[in-house]
């Protein structure tokens, strides 16, 4: 399911630049966009399951987003209004064309979502879901564009579009709440300013990709990994949402690289409070009450293996426990040792990508080669991570 190629198609939407027809402050890349739309979409779903009492099928809403995910790594190139267009009338012909790019390397598993995905009703709450935070998002970027330059030539009808794009789905209630520019318009404003904080800040590299982009691609390898293993409906969701929040403290402290973290004695545990108390103060109070708890248990101690029993909080250090006896929905466990290891695949792809490209300082061979030195021979959950990293540096 990790094949070294078909991770670095996802990685190279770092590189897909997006509105670049229009006159921009900033670079805006796909890997940013399908990370923000990911965090709206769950926040969307969440306000729908618990104050509408609609069921939300997570697994089958970030299968979908995985997925589209995925076509648009192919055909992003097109420009919005063209590939709309060939959706609505060359459907079959482009979805057979995504097709021939990837199936030779995702597995059988990945094939039957994607084929399911394709045939998917439009009007599945987890596809509205998807398409409404698609143009939530889009509508975020563009209106940095619009207030630049408003009187550029056609930003005016593009900006109308998406906005009445955004209002076919206003019987959500959580695109409601965002058009009323409260609370939670702040929280996912909060996420999307980590588009703009760089990854190895210190250090050149191509691509350059950011926090928010680095949280998605982690996001995604975790959930490839729960999926390889067998993890249980109810980690495979808890999973892609700690990784997808994994650093979201860093929108209110900013990437601080390793070297410094653990190079100064003790600062780890005090940068981790400070984090922690920050996320009480100004994070946590912009969700609502019902989704404090919730993002608490994602993103305290996102690293280690935790569950739930009888309400009550326990960390576990046994893998093959999470692995067997509490892989179970009931537990509503989070394996975050698996998403550390995916955490440590996306800074290597990172560096490995660069190095690739060209752009090679010592402190990304340093980086790659520790890395490689310390999955050494190593498994997880049964998975060869060793041997991973070795074919994505091979590739």
């Amino acid at each position: 399911m990790l094949n070294p190629r078909f991770l670095y198609l996802l990685f190279s939407t770092a590189n897909i630049d997006r509105w670049n027809d229009q006159i921009r402050p900033v670079d805006f890349v796909e890997l940013d966009k399908q990370a923000h739309k990911m965090i709206i979409a769950w926040l969307l779903g969440r306000i729908e399951e618990v104050e509408n009492g609609i069921e939300i099928d997570w697994q089958k809403l970030i299968d979908y987003g995985v997925c589209e995910f995925m076509y648009r790594a192919v055909v992003t190139d097109l420009k919005p209004p063209v590939f709309h267009h060939l959706i609505k009338h060359k459907k079959k012909e482009l979805d057979a064309y995504v097709k021939k790019e990837i199936f030779d390397i995702i597995d059988e598993k990945l094939k039957e979502k994607f084929n399911v995905y394709i045939n998917s009703n439009e009007n599945e709450i987890e596809r509205r879901i998807l398409h409404a935070a698609h143009f939530l998002a889009s509508r975020w970027e563009f209106e940095i564009i619009y207030n630049f330059h408003p009187n550029a030539v056609g930003v005016r009808e593009i900006k109308e579009k998406i906005d009445s794009e955004v209002e076919d789905f206003l019987d959500l209630t959580g695109v409601r709440r965002l058009e009323l520019g409260v609370k939670s318009k702040s929280f996912l404003e909060t996420c999307a300013m980590l588009r703009f904080q760089k990854r190895w800040s210190k250090t050149p590299r191509i691509p350059q990709t950011s926090v928010l982009g680095h949280m998605l691609f982690v996001a995604v390898t975790t959930y490839l990994l729960s999926l390889e293993y067998g993890a249980c409906n109810k980690k495979l969701a808890n999973n892609f949402f700690t990784a997808l929040f994994h650093d979201i403290a860093e929108s209110l402290t900013r990437d601080i690289i390793s070297p410094v973290k653990y190079g100064v004695e003790g600062l780890d545990e005090l940068l981790n409070e400070y984090e922690q108390n920050i996320l009480e103060e100004r994070l946590l109070p912009l969700l609502p009450r019902y989704l404090r708890d919730e993002m608490r248990y994602f993103v305290t101690d996102e690293f280690k293996n935790k569950i739930k029993v009888n309400g009550e909080l326990k960390t576990i250090t046994d893998i093959e426990l999470m692995r067997s006896e509490y892989n179970k929905d009931e537990f509503n466990g989070i394996d975050g040792s698996l998403i550390k290891v995916a955490d440590h695949i996306g800074a290597f792809i990172e560096a490995t990508a660069s190095i690739k490209n060209g752009i090679a300082p010592k402190e990304l061979i340093k980086a790659k080669d520790s890395l490689l030195k310390k999955y050494e021979g190593f498994m997880i959950f049964g998975l060869d991570v060793g041997k991973l990293l070795n074919g994505l540096e091979s590739e």
